[in-house]
């Protein structure tokens, strides 16, 4: 079985957002080791609207500009070291500023749908030719932020201009339509990859562009009431390494503690304890692939412990 340990690069978009350097830097160095130790390599979807808004405010603030060097240099790091570099969409980053001090998040237009359609083609094409200047690298992969890329039909043209061949956005059976989130996974294939062509659950195989899924696992109430506890208990093994906050969920957390959910398949915190079950699950269905997702940011001493 291939397995891909893809990685979501990027800050928090709550108040505060955190630092780079907690947040991106010092986590993925961390990372970064375990793979030197083990030989492994991982992917990385590089938040570019991030990128985009550093170099617009880079010379207007020296903080920033040390933002931006530190992390466009780890980028090419990551790519030297023979990791790949790949494209993650947050669009509200067109509607973001930086007062000197800060990040100011306006979350507003959070999916790609949120925008009209010569927006969407103009950011996806704008964002991967960013990327593509950092790494020198061709950038055909795709991942979502927040798992939003529905409708994809109204996404389909840009993917096609930019030479977008390979998505991993779907969680299969995943579902969330609160706030500022919509996405709707409950009607995916059962395979481990599929091609499609306008919507992504749907196996299409004259269709121009792969579904990569991320591995989802369903997680009970327990896990999660123990999940929050040992970060009370243990925060120096429990705790994110960022410094940030996420962005609101409406009603995830009274969810995930009453009822529990189907979430995807992660390395994050103390998610990772479940890899081995969810490996075993799609063992026994005959998977070719598995994905599971990350963020350095919500790394954590003890998740790094068990991935190494």
């Amino acid at each position: 079985m291939q397995i891909f340990l893809t990685y979501d690069y990027e800050l928090f978009f709550g108040t505060p957002t955190g630092s780079a350097e907690k947040c991106i830097i010092e986590p993925t160095n961390l990372l970064r080791k375990i793979a030197k130790n083990t030989g492994i390599k991982m992917v990385f979807f590089v938040d570019v609207g991030y990128l985009k808004k550093l170099i617009e405010y880079k010379s207007q603030f020296p903080k920033v500009e040390k933002e931006h060097q530190l992390v466009t240099e780890q980028i090419q790091q990551l790519v030297a070291e023979g990791h790949d570099c790949q494209l993650h969409i947050h669009p509200h980053w067109e509607d973001c500023t930086h007062n000197g001090e800060n990040w100011q998040m306006v979350t507003d237009r959070y999916k790609l749908d949120d925008f009209s359609d010569q927006d969407i083609e103009r950011i996806v094409i704008e964002y991967q030719s960013i990327l593509t200047a950092i790494t020198e690298k061709k950038v055909s992969s795709y991942r979502a932020g927040g798992w939003c890329l529905q409708p994809f039909s109204r996404i389909e043209k840009a993917f096609k201009k930019a030479g977008l061949t390979l998505d991993s956005t779907v969680f299969p059976g995943g579902k969330f339509t609160a706030g500022n989130y919509y996405y709707d996974f409950t009607e995916s294939p059962p395979y481990s990859k599929w091609k499609f062509s306008n919507d992504l659950v749907r196996k299409d195989d004259t269709g121009d562009f792969w579904e990569y899924p991320i591995s989802n696992n369903f997680y009970s109430p327990f896990f999660f009431w123990r999940l929050f506890a040992l970060g009370r208990l243990k925060p120096s093994q429990h705790k994110p390494l960022g410094d940030g906050y996420p962005m609101s969920s409406p009603g995830l957390r009274k969810k995930m503690l009453t009822k529990g959910m189907n979430l995807s398949a992660s390395v994050d915190g103390y998610f990772v304890t479940k890899l081995s079950a969810v490996l075993k699950a799609n063992q026994r269905k005959g998977f070719n692939e598995m994905v599971i997702i990350g963020h350095p940011k919500a790394c954590t001493h003890f998740a790094l412990k068990k991935l190494e």
